[in-house]
């Protein structure tokens, strides 16, 4: 797989391409961790750029808060901590409630002095609270001469968050984190992670009985023995080899599935599965002289395929083979046709 310079493209975003991009990371979490999310931007954000909402109840409930900063140095001290109190405050002010996770999305980095206390949440609070007039009280608001002073009740909001949930996002945390690899891709182009090998268990699962029951009814047809359970193969000279092939390639098209869906854009995967179901069709409408000449031989073609788009080059043999007994498993496909 060929490297791809995604440091360099990520660097060179400006300020609103940044933002789109995390609204981008953010709509991908959208059924995994958030309800929702949207991007604010420009003037009268309040201090929010990108938010992801936990609940319908959107900025009553719980919320996430990406800050995104793209400068040509790492994000000063100064700059950070404002936007830090200005985000509590206008929680203060009921405006919303206070963020349940705070990232700086800085690409550059945060200056070192900043970024020292958010390694030390306790150091971040008490120098927001200390030296809330040198950071603050002049630089909250794009009002001309108005001051947010540290009252009592804001000083209480303050105190009530969590520090800990201040995080960094520089740009090796959006270039090495696995599961952004599929949003630089889709924004830049490059070649998606490779998905991990699938791992066969002992014991067959009920997610595998359909298919399973499909292979069983193959080999009973051949032989004109009933086969109703995986242990009545156990010595047969060709079919407990087979068998055993066959669940590697489920479990192969399950790891494969299971990866894509997790670190693809919507309709990625699905193309690629309907690419698959298209190809074997001419095969399946053959005419066999019995269903296990059926399965071999659309196994046989389906390691063929050439699917296009990004994850063709992932789609290894095994795993195209496999789509078949997940598709049997979904009844989309039966080796036996139907007299």
């Amino acid at each position: 797989m060929k490297s791809f310079d995604y440091e360099r493209h990520v660097l060179a975003l400006n300020d609103v391409e940044l933002e789109k991009l995390v609204r981008k990371w953010a709509d991908y979490q959208v059924g995994k961790k958030y309800k929702s999310s949207m991007r604010y931007g420009g003037a009268g954000d309040l201090g929010r750029d990108v938010i992801g909402f936990y609940t319908d109840q959107k900025h009553e409930g719980d919320w996430d808060n990406y800050q995104c900063k793209q400068y040509g140095k790492t994000l000063p001290t100064d700059e950070g901590m404002c936007e830090l109190g200005k985000i509590l405050y206008f929680a203060h002010k009921n405006n919303f409630t206070v963020p349940k996770n705070y990232y700086f999305v800085a690409p550059r980095g945060i200056n070192k002095n900043l970024k020292g206390w958010i390694l030390n949440p306790t150091q971040l609070k008490t120098n927001l609270v200390n030296q809330w007039d040198h950071y603050c009280r002049y630089k909250i608001t794009n009002k001309k001469d108005e001051e947010v002073c540290l009252t009592y009740e804001l000083e209480q909001t303050i105190n009530s968050f969590d520090f800990s949930s201040v995080q960094i996002i520089d740009v090796d945390t959006i270039v090495f984190d696995s599961a952004f690899r599929h949003i630089l891709v889709d924004e830049f182009g490059g070649d998606l992670l490779s998905a991990p090998d699938g791992e066969v268990p002992d014991m067959i699962h009920d997610n595998e009985l359909i298919y399973v029951n499909k292979v069983l009814d193959v080999y009973s047809e051949y032989d004109q023995v009933t086969y109703s359970k995986p242990e009545d193969i156990i010595g047969h000279d060709e079919f407990e080899e087979d068998f055993m092939e066959q669940r590697e390639r489920f479990y192969s098209t399950e790891a494969f599935r299971a990866f894509y869906r997790d670190n693809t854009v919507d309709g990625v995967l699905q193309t690629f599965e309907n690419e698959i179901i298209k190809g074997i069709k001419p095969s399946l409408r053959l005419r066999y002289a019995d269903s296990y000449e059926c399965m071999c031989h659309v196994l046989s073609e389906a390691g063929k395929l050439q699917p296009s788009g990004k994850l063709a080059i992932h789609g290894r043999i095994d795993v195209k083979q496999g789509y078949c007994h997940h598709f049997a498993n979904e009844d989309l496909l039966h080796w036996r046709k139907k007299r």
